[in-house]
């Protein structure tokens, strides 16, 4: 799979073709080229942070086609958030996929991030975004854990395991990711990999709702509104509920649309 999408990013067939047709940026010139490949990375970074994206794109291509991994991230970035680029999927893992077999935990980290949602240029493989999860998870990447746990609590893989999510969940809501708090609280709640435990279910909805997680918030609600498994507290509940819908949640909205009596 690989290899056929690299193929169709190329950086010479396409990238060639676009330039020629002023639809792209032209290759670095040669003062970028020129410099070291952490003076054309700099340069590249100043750049951006300027707002200038073409200058930056070259300088970046420059330092890239030297060797620098940075750069190459930086590029992948780039084409994975249409920033100051047309968003395109294949060109983010032309650039990247060399960076994250360098064992970049940020490029692994992106590389799965586009096979988990696949488009422009790229089709969607679970499988393949797992991987590279895993891969940076295990470098301790909190946003790879997180993803890589929400994967194996879905049925897209053909299997769900639960247990290993949970521990992919607990690792990156150690480091203090909301949404991996959450999730944590969520699979107590329900008992999934876990023994169902509603005190630590709580616990950790309340730490996420604590990093302003709205999921977090909706849950607390629900289960205030409820009072099956904590005690009744429809003021508590709608307050929780009302910071979520404050933080832009559809979800707490329309809770709040239908109270409880």
């Amino acid at each position: 799979m690989f290899t056929a999408v690299i193929a169709l990013a190329g950086c010479g067939g396409l990238r060639n073709e676009g330039a020629a047709l002023g639809l792209v940026a032209p290759a670095a010139p040669a003062a970028a080229e020129q410099l070291s490949p952490a003076d054309a990375y700099a340069k590249g970074r100043a750049a951006t942070a300027a707002g200038d994206y073409d200058t930056a794109e070259r300088y970046y291509i420059a330092a890239a086609n030297a060797g620098s991994l940075d750069a190459r991230l930086a590029l992948g970035s780039m084409y994975l958030s249409g920033d100051g680029v047309n968003k395109d999927y294949a060109e983010a893992l032309h650039w990247l996929e060399p960076a994250a077999r360098a064992g970049s935990a940020e490029a692994q980290a992106r590389m799965g991030l586009i096979y988990e949602s696949g488009g422009i240029g790229v089709t969607r493989s679970p499988d393949n975004a797992l991987m590279w999860y895993e891969r940076a998870a295990a470098q301790g990447n909190a946003t790879a854990q997180y993803r890589a746990g929400n994967l194996l609590t879905q049925a897209i893989l053909g299997h769900e395991d639960p247990a290993r999510a949970m521990r992919l969940f607990q690792s990156a809501a150690a480091q203090g990711y909301p949404q991996a708090q959450t999730a944590v609280g969520i699979l107590y709640l329900q008992g999934r990999g876990v023994r169902p435990d509603i005190g630590q279910a709580m616990t950790w909805l309340k730490r996420g709702a604590d990093n302003n997680d709205p999921d977090a918030m909706v849950q607390l609600g629900r289960l205030y509104w409820e009072g099956q498994q904590v005690a009744k507290n429809i003021p508590e509940g709608t307050r929780w509920l009302q910071r979520a819908a404050s933080l832009g949640s559809e979800e707490a909205r329309h809770e709040l649309a239908l109270p409880p009596q």
